[in-house]
């Protein structure tokens, strides 16, 4: 289970996005899955919210997702990753995925990212310590 935040953006099945203002938080739940168009939209959804509300913390629970082609990790890393380091987003905390490739993949992306510059980035077994981590003061 993960912790609910006050506001959804978008929900499905496969992939839900929340945030909270007042604490500068986002959340993407994802399950399973997803075609190549749908995990594009809701990278693309991730990163429009992050903009929009200006948030500086990102919990990213991907304990159930399953990894994505090669293709969609260049696509990621060309049209997501470039948003994020330029935007407002200061930690980012991932609960991995069960999914060994799907973890090699993440992996992959950040390695590839080089200097984060004010964005930290790690990696969490339990969500209530991902939350400790990210509501630190920066």
């Amino acid at each position: 289970m993960f912790e609910q935040l006050p506001s959804t953006y978008y929900q499905s099945n496969a992939f839900t996005v929340q945030y909270d203002q007042d604490r500068s938080l986002g959340l993407s739940v994802w399950q399973g899955k997803m075609s190549s168009e749908d995990l594009k939209e809701a990278f693309l959804l991730c990163s429009h919210v992050m903009e929009k509300y200006k948030l500086t913390r990102w919990l990213a629970h991907d304990r159930n997702m399953k990894a994505f082609s090669e293709e969609d990790t260049q696509w990621i890393f060309e049209n997501i990753v470039p948003s994020m380091l330029a935007g407002p987003l200061r930690r980012m905390a991932i609960i991995p995925s069960k999914d060994k490739e799907q973890v090699a993949s993440v992996d992959f992306l950040i390695q590839r990212a080089g200097d984060l510059g004010d964005m930290e980035v790690k990696n969490f077994e339990e969500e209530n310590e991902a939350m400790r981590w990210l509501m630190q003061e920066f």
